[in-house]
């Protein structure tokens, strides 16, 4: 994926976030802006008919949900072998491991964690969506 360019020129591909099995998380940036992002950059040509699907549906599905605490879809791209999902760029790590590393976890701050989970929950529902993967 090092040599992959996206097929936006408005978009420098930076380094590497994540690795699947099917697709990479690259740090992204906007030329004009300087402002950061996500790209999910995913190898179709591995993919079956039904995960092209699957694909399609993430997209369409990203591209509903506005809510402060939902990761934001800006762009969905597809060029011939590779779709591109650019996203909110969302540092600080996981939720799990904040927990963990912390000695101490208020009832004020799991209150409000809680509350955040619970209020993108309702938004999905709002859109007929179930979400399976809460992070």
């Amino acid at each position: 994926y090092t040599k992959c360019q996206t097929p936006n020129p408005e978009l420098i591909i930076a380094y590497l976030l994540f690795r699947g099995a099917f697709s990479v998380v690259r740090r992204c940036v906007k030329k004009s802006s300087g402002q950061e992002f996500a790209a999910k950059i995913i190898n179709t040509k591995k993919l079956s008919a039904r995960d092209h699907q699957k694909l399609d549906r993430e997209a369409r599905i990203c591209r509903l949900l506005k809510h402060s605490n939902i990761v934001r879809l800006h762009d969905s791209i597809s060029e011939e072998g590779f779709h591109y999902l650019v996203f909110d760029l969302v540092t600080g790590g996981e939720l799990f491991e904040d927990i963990v590393a912390r000695e101490y976890y208020s009832e004020a701050d799991a209150s409000q964690c809680i509350n955040q989970i619970l209020e993108s929950v309702q938004h999905i529902h709002q859109h007929d969506i179930v979400h399976r993967d809460l992070k």
